[in-house]
């Protein structure tokens, strides 16, 4: 944000949150409640369904492990003691192996490495995996090297023949006929060998896992948000879908490699294939919790046990999440019979305190050298492992009486969501879960009527406003999973009480009743600032079918051509227009969450209305609207950031491209920050900021109130405020071809002064290509050319298009005391001699005052954030008279999205939009989008909408 305080830590992470009210600063926790401070300095409670993604097993601050924690502490207990024997940490791993030995009977003991974080165990895993196949690898070279030698000396003494099968000899050697022969195949083996030697290590896992976000975990992470930006730091992975046997079989069989080893076989040297090590190893969830909380089956497990073992590939099973207990067993996998060769644990192993997680490796695989080449300076200290046998303790105690009550509350809690399911089945997709590891999927909103839950959707957000909601309104927190976009994920406590369990049903029945009646309010207002919301029911805003019905029934058959429309700066009405759901609150609020809502700036594209020419062809009209206000814009340009802007700009202009436009329109206010279409780097679509044809329309409205109440526009005063602008300048030079002065009028900032003379040597350029032209001359140009300075250089023959304008400039500064032909000022005083004055500033508020306007006055309003922000001054003194410029009526206006529409009236366009659909219903006919705003150009797009059906609107 423009003004937003600066943040050090996560800064783009906590803006986010804080765009869905989510930033809170928590000062208090136990059990499943968090507490923050209200503005008044009070606790206000929160219940707490996250649970530190899974950490919390025993809740907040476990009083019997902070007891423990500050005896430790007080005591004076070694937390750092590297390099000494540690008995702790052996009774937590004797505390596991009895816990295994349980749930998987006759299981061999387990070895045990601790480290800081799950995701660290993950790599301790990996890194164990590969050494464990490099001494494989060896010991299978060491076998081959020693089975060659027993073979050659098996010849040379006569106990063993030559080999006589030619089917695996490698390359081009002959079979041996002779000793020597033999030694030569035994060094081509070697050779073949070496050559396999060098492949790469292959690792499985399955598709939606999650195993962490570190440079080698995140190899093992299936979202590509989370590892495609890393992919080149690590080793590829082969992902498996999970459930489905025969695909893991095939793909295993794919990565087979061998290597050839000489054997004695009944009396002859025989050449046999042996599988060379290349499988590392298959790591997997029991249950997929970032994954969308998908369960692995049975016989999936059984049936990858088998594959497994048969060509040597461990399988390392993530307990990270889903172990300690949380799906009604200390081991998730126990559910399904999947007995691992490695088992991770973390999480909930630090009881919510300490920062500790856990891989165990049955000891036939184990490689005690592994100890020797990995280490951690805070893995296995004195504190974190003294914790972690402490809530071993309490998970254990009463015979595992915290296991049952997983179970049991977990199943409350299921039981709940599949009767909201069934009393909501348009809404709620799936419930899915074990024990208090849960998720409830939505179902898709993509196309979802109401804008703001269809743009949330479509962004991947829409759970962040579901949980900004359940937060706000009935203190709930819950969070997503990475990569089920649609999914609220539910994991507490075993403490979670069943008050607690009504408070989520009441929160979620209010979610479901939102999203099924397409209400967007209830999401929206608690991001206002606002505290009593300006209705409390739940209205009905679904479409009618016959109104769906009808508006596809409008779009039939494909039109000539795309065209995408990236929309003006939102102002409430704006936003009232694009969700109804919006009109009961007021603008404050709504400018509030549209400030809020900055780091967003993308709403979806709106469905495309269809404009058709009477000339045949017709344009499917896309609006791509931008949730950035006036305001916002204008912080933005005085700030210098509008770089901010122009990157939201190019990426929507892309968006609408890949959409199949050819042509995109920019809307008033937004070419201003993008070099008016020049600074977009598109290829292949043209760009237009909507400035030829918003000038030329304006320009014809005021002829036609000037021909009412002046006779026309020849020998009047014309100021343009906002004369330094790219239309105010052109509206500038188009106005002195009639009138005998014009008045440039600026804001005053830096800069202004610049941009004014340069669009007062603009007229006088064009006043002078005109006189050299020859022909008959009107307004400035006419008068111009009685100056001597002119006469001068028709005599000498200069050329018309030689720089001009600054002599021209600077010839009048020394010829007369007041310049007669073109007046710069910052003073808006300057207006009051005008006939005519256009509007075209930049401003989100109106700046004309009665007092700046001559009594018979004209006002042509065409400012940047939309017609009408002029419209008072008309009102406050009789005489004046207001014309609305850059408007054009429309004869087949389509569905005009509100968006585009809101500041005119039925069958009537903005400029911008009537020039982005002119273009493209023009196609190669018609002129540049964003070129120079020249007479010619502007009345060669003001002829072409015409003749596609737009008109200029009456006075």
């Amino acid at each position: 944000m423009v003004n937003a305080p600066t943040r050090y830590a996560e800064a783009l992470l906590t803006g986010l949150l804080g765009t869905f009210g989510l930033d809170v600063e928590y000062v208090r926790a136990e059990k499943n409640t968090l507490y923050h401070l209200d503005d008044a300095g009070k606790e206000v409670p929160v219940l707490d369904l996250l649970g530190g993604w899974g950490s919390l097993m025993l809740g907040h601050n476990h009083p019997e492990i902070v007891a423990h924690a500050k005896e430790l502490l007080d005591s004076g207990c070694p937390v750092h003691s590297q390099h000494s024997a540690h008995p702790v940490a052996d009774r937590v791993g004797a505390v596991l192996n009895t816990i295994l030995g349980r749930e998987f009977p006759g299981a061999e003991p387990y070895s045990v490495i601790f480290a800081n974080s799950g995701a660290e165990a993950v790599e301790a895993a990996v890194k164990h995996c590969e050494l464990d196949r490099a001494l494989r690898m060896k010991s299978l070279f060491e076998e081959i090297e020693w089975n060659a030698g027993v073979a050659l000396t098996a010849v040379l003494d006569g106990s063993a023949a030559l080999p006589d099968d030619t089917s695996l000899l490698p390359g081009d050697i002959p079979v041996p006929a002779t000793a020597e022969d033999l030694q030569a195949l035994i060094g081509a083996v070697a050779a073949h060998n070496l050559s396999r030697a060098g492949t790469g290590p292959v690792f499985f896992a399955l598709e939606r896992a999650f195993h962490g976000k570190l440079v080698g975990s995140t190899q093992f992470t299936y979202n590509p948000v989370f590892r495609a930006p890393f992919e080149s730091l690590g080793r590829a992975v082969k992902f498996v879908p999970p459930n489905d046997a025969k695909a893991f079989e095939d793909i295993v069989a794919e990565q087979r490699v061998t290597v050839l080893d000489l054997q004695v076989v009944d009396g002859r040297v025989t050449l046999v294939e042996r599988d060379f090590p290349v499988v590392a190893g298959l790591i997997v969830e029991p249950i997929q919790g970032e994954g969308g909380i998908y369960g692995l089956t049975g016989e999936f497990a059984t049936r990858i046990r088998q594959i497994c073992d048969e060509v040597g590939c461990p399988v390392v099973i993530d307990e990270i999440q889903t172990g300690m207990g949380r799906t009604g067993a200390f081991f998730a996998s126990s559910h399904i019979g999947l007995l691992g060769d490695y088992y991770l644990l973390g999480k909930s192993l630090g009881g919510g305190i300490g920062k500790t997680s856990a891989m165990l490796v049955r000891q036939s695989r184990y490689r005690p050298e592994f100890e020797l080449v990995h280490s951690s300076t805070f893995a296995k200290d004195g504190f974190s492992t003294a914790i972690a046998l402490r809530t071993l303790e309490l998970l254990e105690a009463e015979d595992g009486a915290a296991y049952d009550r997983a179970a049991e509350r977990g199943g409350r809690i299921l039981d709940m969501l599949r009767e909201l399911a069934a009393e909501f089945p348009d809404v709620v997709a799936d419930v899915r879960g074990q024990g208090l590891l849960i998720g409830i999927e939505f179902a898709d909103q993509s196309n979802a009527s109401s804008p703001v839950i269809r743009e949330k959707a479509r962004a991947g957000l829409l759970v962040f406003q579901l949980g900004s909601y359940l937060h706000l309104a009935h203190r709930i927190r819950t969070g997503p999973t990475a990569s089920v976009p649609n999914m609220l994920r539910i994991e507490p406590s075993i403490y979670i009480t069943d008050e607690e369990i009504d408070q989520l049903r009441t929160g979620l029945t209010q979610v479901c009743t939102i999203l099924r009646n397409q209400d967007a309010l209830p999401l929206v207002h608690p991001l206002t600032g606002g505290q009593q919301p300006p209705r409390a029911e739940i209205r009905n805003f679904r479409p009618e079918a016959d109104d769906a019905a009808a508006a596809a029934d409008g779009q039939a058959g494909p039109a000539t051509r795309k065209a995408g429309l990236v929309s003006y700066p939102l102002t409430p009405a704006m936003l009232r227009e694009y969700d109804p759901s919006l009109a009961d609150l007021d603008d404050d609020r709504l400018l509030a969450y549209a400030r809020r809502s900055e780091l967003l700036r993308d709403l979806p594209a709106f469905a495309p209305a269809r404009f058709t020419s009477p000339q045949g062809t017709s344009v499917d009209l896309t609006v791509y609207p931008l949730l950035v206000t006036p305001q916002q814009l204008r912080e933005y340009q005085v700030s210098g950031q509008t770089m901010l802007i122009g990157l939201d700009l190019d990426r929507r202009v892309r968006q609408a491209k890949a959409d199949g436009c050819d042509t995109v329109g920019l809307g008033f206010g937004l070419g201003a920050v993008s070099g008016h279409g020049s600074a977009l780097r598109v290829p292949g679509i043209t760009v237009t900021a909507g400035g030829a044809l918003a000038a030329g329309s304006a320009l014809e409205a005021a002829e036609g109130a000037a021909a009412g109440r002046f006779g026309g526009l020849d020998g009047l005063t014309v100021a343009v405020v906002g004369g330094g602008g790219h239309i105010g300048s052109a509206l500038g030079a188009l106005a002195a071809r009639r009138a005998a002065r014009i008045v440039l009028a600026g804001s005053g900032r830096p800069g202004s002064a610049e941009r004014l003379r340069a669009a007062e040597h603009r007229i006088y350029q064009e006043a002078w290509t005109r006189i050299a032209a020859g022909g008959e001359l009107t307004g400035i140009a006419a008068a111009l050319a009685d100056e001597p300075l002119i006469a001068g250089w028709l005599a000498d023959g200069r050329s018309g298009e030689e720089p001009s304008g600054a002599a021209v400039a600077a010839y009048l500064a020394d010829a007369h005391d007041r310049n007669p032909y073109v007046t710069v000022a910052e003073d808006l005083s300057s207006l009051r001699d005008a006939h005519v004055v256009f509007s075209a500033h930049s401003s989100p508020v109106p700046v004309l005052d009665d007092k700046h306007l001559a009594d018979e006055a004209i006002v042509v309003d065409l400012a940047f954030f939309g017609t009408g922000s002029e419209s008072a001054v008309a009102d406050s003194r009789s005489g004046l008279q207001y014309v609305r410029g850059g408007v054009l009526t429309v004869q087949n206006p389509g569905i005009v999205p509100g968006v585009v529409s809101a500041s005119v009236n039925s069958g009537e366009l903005l400029a911008g939009a009537a020039e982005v659909i002119t273009l493209a219903l023009s196609g190669s006919g018609a002129p540049t989008g964003n070129g120079a705003m020249t007479f010619e150009r502007v009345h060669a797009i003001a002829d072409l909408a015409k003749q596609h059906g737009f008109g200029a609107v009456s006075a």
